[in-house]
């Protein structure tokens, strides 16, 4: 996708643009997806005579990513810059244009004498159709004063493999840290003309962009530098399984609450382009009227009830509904679909069969909810949101999944529901990850460890676990004993799961929620898993947190997000 397509003028120097890969035999035979060589920047430094604003127009035209805004922020949205300046550069789709000026043929960023720092961050690369590997190479020449580190980040999608700094190979020291993989070049490694990087990137999406700027932003330093010739061709594209199970799992948040008002239109386009077999939705009820804060009433909520009608309209004829405790006003259901037959095994709520019998006697929904929770005793920890094991028989093959949501408050259910005091938790032992801990402990006695199941041997569990695991502590730093690692705990101890997605990419972190709702730290937290056991384990072919342009995070109102403020989770089984 070429920018700008004509001639370079007053071009510094001749950069002859690449035509063989070696690794394909000598024919490039690539799929161009990206391409920018700046042809269009003309100016030199020198007398600002374009315009009266020119100095402006050259050195910045700002934009930035706003997570803080209803619409995604490109340079064409947020500039100071004329616009003619823009579109003749071709610069609207680009995301950041920061301390950043023309040369002929090429960009300068963070040239300024004054210690800022520049930023510059392609569009989304949407001429990516599928899940891809990429090769992304450009040129870089550090301004000779420079002594900052020189910084390469592939952003929302895309994990860096490999690298190569002027045909030599390039070691990978950083891990793949939230959303942003970053490559760091000290300065000395760079030479004081222009350099050639090659990086090769795998699960690259029409979401993936590209960053440059420097490490750091310390004023003392000099953080200038010069790009160009970028470009970005297609290695591979992700293979699915002939014989497969593609499995799909995402809080919807509120049930679709972002894509209401279109009818659903963008969320159906998103399953369809994926051609999941098994889809999982957290969060699988309308709660709110047109994307909006005001509640439903029951009678008018959309899902649950459309589910199977809305399933059929993307290809899947079966539908189940988990554990839902509806008598309890619970608005947070998992709702599976399936290409295949579904048979639910068990439905998950209370963690006490007495609870569950009294439960039970409550049939006509929420109006009771009040007077059942009056008789419950101290310390009562339900499963909140229910839970679910559905099996799928995919063409006799037959696959257990166990569907959840764990309760998601730093206080417990019974401080919440029945004392009405959260502040009961502050002077005893219970509290929100006792309450988690509770409730997988359950869902796991009434599945895995349910003895009328245990010749089953396919098993799945996936949800939003509203929690932190051990494996990615590296990355939280929290106490070996913090009682936010236990619910995992509990399950990397005492169960065959393996996580998929932790064990695949080690030393790599995906956050799958855009904001922390714990006192476990700031950070994007990784809520949401794929557990399997191991036969299903060692059939997994494909695995990725899947950031694309639709599922990208971006603040709309409240708590809310468009399109969640969670990301799905998209893996392949070979059968």
């Amino acid at each position: 996708m070429a920018l700008i397509a004509c001639a370079s003028a007053c071009n510094e120097r001749q950069i002859p643009e690449p035509k063989v890969y070696p690794e394909n035999g000598g024919k490039d035979e690539e799929t161009v997806l990206f391409s920018e060589n700046f042809d269009a920047c003309t100016m030199s430094e020198g007398p600002y005579v374009q315009s009266d604003n020119f100095k402006q127009d050259c050195e910045n035209p700002l934009s930035h990513i706003s997570f803080k805004s209803t619409v995604w922020k490109t340079v064409a949205k947020s500039h100071i810059c004329s616009d003619e300046y823009m579109d003749s550069r071709g610069f609207g789709p680009w995301v950041y244009l920061f301390r950043v000026s023309e040369r002929p043929g090429y960009l300068s960023c963070g040239v300024n004498g004054e210690g800022k720092r520049g930023i510059i961050q392609s569009p989304m690369l949407s001429s990516i159709k599928e899940v891809s590997d990429i090769r992304v190479t450009f040129d870089v020449k550090p301004e000779p004063s420079m002594n900052d580190n020189f910084c390469f980040k592939v952003c929302l999608a895309g994990v860096i493999t490999s690298a190569k700094l002027n045909g030599a190979d390039y070691a990978l020291t950083e891990p793949h840290d939230g959303i942003d993989h970053n490559l760091t070049f000290p300065r000395n490694s760079l030479k004081d003309g222009w350099n050639t990087i090659s990086v090769e990137v795998s699960n690259a999406t029409d979401g993936t962009m590209l960053y440059w700027s420097s490490e750091s932003n310390v004023k003392t330093l000099n953080h200038g530098f010069y790009l160009d010739n970028i470009k970005v061709v297609e290695t591979a594209k992700m293979e699915r399984p002939e014989k497969g199970l593609r499995v799909l799992y995402w809080n919807i948040q509120n049930g679709m609450w972002s894509d209401q008002q279109d009818g659903f239109v963008h969320f159906k386009e998103f399953i369809a382009k994926y051609d999941p077999d098994v889809c999982v939705w957290c969060e699988a009820q309308s709660i709110y009227k047109d994307r909006s804060s005001s509640m439903c009433s029951v009678a008018s909520r959309y899902f649950p009830n459309a589910w199977p009608a809305f399933a059929a309209s993307y290809g899947h004829k079966y539908t189940a509904i988990g554990g839902y405790r509806i008598y309890a006003d619970d608005y947070y259901p998992q709702v599976i679909t399936s290409k295949y037959p579904i048979e639910t095994l068990a439905l998950i709520t209370e963690t006490d069969s007495e609870h569950q019998q009294m439960a039970d006697n409550w049939n006509d929904g929420a109006s009771h909810a009040a007077e059942y929770h009056r008789q419950c005793p101290e310390g009562y920890c339900p499963v909140a949101h229910g839970a679910a094991v559905q099996q799928v028989d995919v063409d006799g093959t037959k696959v257990n999944i166990v569907t959840l949501h764990l309760w998601p408050h730093a206080y417990s259910y019974y401080a919440k529901f029945v004392l009405k005091d959260q502040n009961y938790d502050s002077k005893n032992s219970a509290g929100g990850n006792a309450q988690r801990e509770a409730e997988i402990k359950y869902i796991c006695s009434r599945s895995i460890d349910d003895p009328k199941l245990s010749s089953e041997q396919n098993w799945l569990m996936m949800g939003d676990f509203n929690t932190r695991s051990r494996l990615d502590n590296w990355r939280y730093k929290l106490a070996g004993n913090s009682p936010f690692l236990g619910s995992h705990d509990y399950i990397l101890n005492n169960t065959f799961y393996k996580d998929i997605i932790g064990l695949k990419y080690p030393g790599h972190f995906f956050a799958t929620r855009t904001w922390a709702n714990d006192a476990a730290g700031n950070y994007p937290p990784r809520y949401d898993f794929i557990y399997a056991s191991p036969s299903m384990y060692s059939k997994v072919r494909n695995a990725l947190v899947l950031n694309e342009s639709w599922t990208n995070m971006v603040w709309a109102m409240s708590n809310y997000y468009d399109s969640s403020d969670h990301r799905p989770i998209l893996v392949d089984f070979e059968l």
